[in-house]
């Protein structure tokens, strides 16, 4: 290959631009985000069932929908939440399960399921739809201010911004949130409609009879021939009050004279405020595989194009994902260009020669292009892992450069040879050694591929970027290189100039130094090898004792606060609350730290906006607050976190809250939750399953570091039970099913079977709803007085005529896990991890006499580190087996791969001590740095002990082998492992925002490098000794191959 390349230089260089070009053409295509495609397979099955409460719901939909799909093939578990007038099912199906032919299977299910459910129920179909747990809005679009009223502002925002927005292409969806859909509501007075002989029903039928626009047939004359059309739709809402009801004698009894016509908002809405204005927002998501970037650029071009708004309203961008995609993603090149310039330094000390740094930096840009073109062609984004591994690449491929380039000196001052011939010679020489030490760096990246869920997709682009990055700076160096070598290198071996003399002294002193030091200690090869294990196991012994957490924080400048009133507290009084505390938030914050504060409160009407809202009712909130940027305040997130805790506490002290990170990051690991520590406990009675929620929740109180508790359900909403007499109601001529139905109207309206009115101006269709008037009837008395009907003889029907009115208390939600009822607790941490407060609470659970016996489990965020721990500490032992069979088939010996793997713990000294430094804990990237470690740490070994092994054969003593292995091949060793160490030196010491998801995976790979460079150049010699006396020899020694 080499030969070949040196042969024809010309055919190197036009490959080499046409690798540099096609990377140019296709990088701009890539999609940018902050993860690879994190998406897993999840089915949700949505049902509207207005007027039901949520034990009604569990009865009559959900456990009769969840058995039908939890046989479906292809699914893991099913979820399901039955909340007031809604059932949302959550189908998790096995990781690489074809999402659109279950969603197939999963909608013939609910078909046949749904076909033994009443139709006068009025139930609307259920939908089934994929859905990302982890997708976060990409943005949201505030649309406030100008003093119109809530259902004006929903109109506009429905009719003029989300259509824009979900044009968009990328966008899945832009629904909006908050604010009330106009609707026209017709107030029925029930003491003028008694006494007219009325009910609201027949209010509900007079309005369907006169609002109608219907084909009427065609007209045929002979001169044309046309359509016929018979319109009755009111031309304003006021006259829809003017259709009549009945004549009273000659007298007509019209729908304004026992009803009020308003055009206003539906009853169930949400309160939203933006800054303290009445407002909505839409959330924005994007299709898996969606370039946040470009979706939120286009946003922004949409809303600065609205020029044609209502005086004094305002259509802002707000929490905007791609600020933070954008920050990372340019730190990251940042990074690279930084660890470039470092490795450079590094190079031009060793090998004193500036056209050596410009021959290894070739390596770079020809390889990055190669890993880029990969990139694309596998369908992954330019994201925090990719480019990651684009910096973690970096140093290893020069290494295999700079080793190539340092064989090449040598080969060309040592035997004096031409530039042709020492490339030659010198790329051949280490051509074997460099091959192993990059398939054993390759080799470790392999068992990531056994990962499986959220951690393979997370690590795979990872591995994909280091593995080719690796492969390419291989070929990269044993053609580019040696080609490179010929013309830039001097024709002849040229004195070095007087700082280069110094440099290059140096460097050899070093090697020197460190050879007649190796010959000395390895007279004390017992101590040696006892100290090693004295550092080892202090590192193991501190390993258990490093705080765990899936993730590295991230500083995304955005807070959530879930707050929780009185069970039955109004929407008006919980808004009221929420807004205070928002603003309580606001002022004492420090100055300038918040950017925006948005409050929402009570539950969206619209079933697809209801099932993913965490508001379970009217008396529950949260609060979202956008930070001002981490350079512009004093105060971190974490630190900010903590005060608003603090604030809140002290300020509201009756109030439930909830407090966590709320954007892209945090959501994407909370696994569907709204918390990074999340408590299941499962039984059938739901009494008793609410009593043991709480017992876990006091258990957890008493848990160092644990704060905000908060126990999901509720069993104390009120509720009005409406016990329908079957005598009495077949006594005045209604049904049981009648009964229900005419009092669901009644009570809460034809919601589910309202009329439509198209509003001329705009042509946009509204629901025309009619119930009876809330602010008149404000008792049970009052209920049992509403007329449901009008009987035989003319005179109002009662509803207390045949139901028996009480009041009750209920559920807000029934949830369930795997056909069982569940139970959940929130929590979050101060000051701790996630990793040792879960194993501190599993302990106390397990003893506590309230809570022991109960069935619990750790769900969402803590499942997920400890089935990820799980699956990379599987991994890391298969790297070491692969590694392992790699080095027994190139050394032919079963003993001197052993030498090599002793390289594997004593880096673990590095990796702690680096980690411990930093104050990082144990995470994915940081075991993920320890996998490169294996990789990289066997590669140094590879080196040493390939040249000590050609020594040990070609006659010399063992001792004699490994120092002439210590003074040729330690200034590559040090060199690539100073190279790699530097190259990531910036993200280790995070010197930029962006670092903060990779840091540990640097600090892993910088720390165990160095320990494992450091300690392996005595150990590795000492183990060499040991075993070489019994190495197994040579084939060409071996007498299986000696002639007959």
């Amino acid at each position: 290959m080499t030969k070949l390349a040196l042969k024809n230089p010309l055919f190197v260089l036009m490959l080499s631009v046409a690798l540099l070009v096609f990377a140019a053409v296709v990088t701009p295509r890539m999609s940018v985000d902050t993860f690879p495609e994190l998406s897993p397979p999840v089915l949700v099955i949505g049902t509207k069932a207005s007027g039901m409460g949520p034990t009604e719901v569990e009865k009559t939909l959900t456990w009769r929908l969840e058995k039908a799909v939890s046989a479906t093939p292809g699914v893991d578990h099913v979820e399901s939440l039955s909340r007031s007038g809604l059932s949302v099912i959550f189908v998790w199906l096995k990781w690489g399960t074809d999402l659109d032919a279950a969603q197939t299977n999963v909608q013939q299910q609910v078909a046949f399921a749904m076909s033994s459910v009443p139709k006068t129920l009025g139930i609307i179909p259920p939908f089934v739809l994929q859905y990302d747990p982890s997708n976060a809005p990409v943005m949201q679009v505030a649309v406030y201010g100008g003093g119109f009223s809530a259902s004006q502002i929903y109109d506009y925002a429905a009719n003029n911004v989300e259509p824009l927005i979900e044009g968009i292409t990328g966008v899945a969806s832009a629904s909006v949130n908050g604010g009330k859909e106009r609707q026209i509501n017709v107030i029925v007075d029930p003491a003028k409609a008694a006494a007219r002989g009325l009910s609201s029903s027949d209010v509900a039928k007079a309005i369907e009879r006169s609002n109608a626009l219907l084909p009427s047939g065609r007209f045929n004359p002979k001169a044309f021939s046309a359509n016929v059309y018979t319109n009755a739709v009111p031309a304003r809402v006021d006259d829809i009050g003017d259709a009549i009801l009945k004549l009273k004698g000659s007298q007509p009894v019209r729908i304004r004279d026992v009803a009020r016509v308003v055009d206003g908002g539906s009853k169930d809405a949400q309160a939203v405020t933006i800054n303290g204005e009445v407002g909505v927002y839409l959330n924005v998501l994007r299709v898996p595989g969606g370039n946040v970037v470009a979706i939120n650029d286009q946003i922004k071009e949409i809303v600065a194009g609205l020029t044609d708004l209502p005086p004094g309203m305002r259509v802002e961008p707000i929490f905007d994902q791609s600020t933070f995609v954008r920050t990372t993603i340019e730190g990251l090149k940042k990074e690279i260009l930084q660890a470039l310039v470092l490795i450079a330094v590094v190079i031009l000390l060793f090998l004193q020669s500036p056209r050596s740094v410009l021959i290894a930096a070739i390596a770079v840009p020809i390889s990055f292009a190669i890993i880029l073109i990969v990139l694309y062609a596998t369908g992954q984004s330019l994201n925090a892992f990719t480019l990651g591994g684009l910096t973690l690449a970096m140093g290893p491929l020069v290494d295999i450069s700079v080793v190539v380039l340092e064989a090449i000196h040598r080969a060309g001052r040592d035997k004096h040879e031409g530039r042709v011939v020492a490339a030659l010679e010198g790329t051949r020489s280490v051509a074997i050694a460099a091959l192993a030490a990059t398939l054993a760096t390759i080799a470790v990246l392999l068992p990531v591929v056994l990962l499986f869920g959220l951690a393979k997709r997370l690590f795979v682009p990872l591995a994909i970027t280091v593995a080719t990055g690796m492969l390419a700076g291989y070929v990269v160096s044993m053609i580019v290189t040696p080609v490179a070598c010929r013309y830039f290198l001097p024709k002849e071996h040229r004195e070095p100039g007087p700082i280069a003399r110094r440099l290059e002294r140096g460097v050899q002193a070093i090697a020197l130094g460190y050879s007649k030091l190796l010959r000395a200690v390895l007279g004390y090869r017992a101590w040696v090898i006892a100290g090693a294990l004295v550092l080892v196991s202090g590192a193991v012994f501190v390993t258990g004792r490093l705080p765990a957490t899936f993730f590295p924080e991230i500083d995304e400048s955005m807070e959530t606060v879930y707050v929780r009133f009185t069970p039955g507290t109004s929407l008006e009084d919980a808004a009221a609350m929420t807004n205070a505390m928002a603003q309580t938030l606001k002022e004492k914050l420090p100055p300038g730290s918040v950017k925006l504060v948005l409050t929402n409160v009570g539950s969206p009407s619209k079933a697809r906006s209801a099932m993913t809202s965490p508001n379970m009712g009217t008396h529950q909130g949260f609060i979202g607050i956008e930070l001002a940027d981490p350079a512009a305040r004093d105060l971190d997130q974490r630190e900010i976190a903590d005060r608003m805790r603090e604030i809140l506490a002290h300020t509201y002290p009756g109030v439930d809250f909830l407090q966590a990170p709320g954007a892209l990051v945090a959501s994407v690991f909370l696994n569907g939750y709204i918390a990074p520590m999340v408590v299941e406990v499962r039984g059938d009675d739901l009494a008793t399953l609410i009593d043991q929620s709480r017992a876990v929740a006091e258990v957890a109180r008493t848990v160092p570091g644990i704060r905000d508790v908060y126990v999901r359900l509720e069993d104390d909403f009120p509720e009005l039970r409406v016990d329908t007499d079957r005598e009495k109601a077949g006594l005045v001529g209604v049904t049981a099913r009648d009964a229900a139905q005419t009092t669901l109207e009644a009570v809460y309206g034809n919601i589910n079977t309202p009329a439509v009115w198209t509003d001329p101006g705009n042509g946009q269709s509204y629901y025309v709803v009619t119930y009876y008037d809330d602010a008149i009837i404000q008792d049970t008395a009052a209920v049992g007085e509403v007329p449901v009907r009008v009987g035989a003889n003319g005179a109002p029907i009662r509803l207390d005529a045949y139901g028996n009115i009480r009041r009750e208390v209920g559920p807000v939600l029934i949830a369930r896990n795997q056909l069982t009822r569940a139970g959940h607790v929130f929590m979050q941490t101060e000051g701790r991890d996630i990793g040792s407060a879960a194993k501190e609470l599993e302990a106390k659970l397990a003893q506590d006499p309230r809570t022991k016996g109960v069935t619990t489990s750790f769900v969402g965020q803590v499942q997920l580190m400890r089935e990820t721990f799980g699956g990379l500490g599987l991994a890391l032992g298969l790297a070491v087996m692969v590694v392992f069979m790699i080095m027994a088939t190139q050394f032919k010996s079963l003993r001197l791969p052993l030498v090599m793997l002793f390289t594997i713990p004593v880096s673990l000294v590095g990796i702690v001590g680096a980690l411990m430094a930093a104050g990082q804990g144990l995470s994915i990237t940081a075991l993920m740095g320890v996998l490169m470690v294996i990789g990289i740490a066997v590669s140094n070994g590879i080196l040493f002990v390939d040249h000590a092994n050609r020594q040990l054969q070609s006659g010399l003593t063992p001792i004699d082998a490994v120092v002439d292995a210590a003074r040729v091949r330690f200034t590559p060793i040090a060199m690539t492992s100073l190279a790699t160490v530097f190259g990531l030196l910036p993200t280790a010491l995070a010197l930029d925002e962006a670092s903060a998801s990779n840091r540990p995976l640097a600090l892993a790979v910088v720390g165990g490098l160095l320990s494992s460079t450091a300690l392996s150049l005595f150990l590795v010699p000492t183990m060499f000794t040991l075993l070489a006396k019994r190495a197994t020899p040579s084939p060409e020694e071996s007498p299986l191959y000696a002639p007959e």
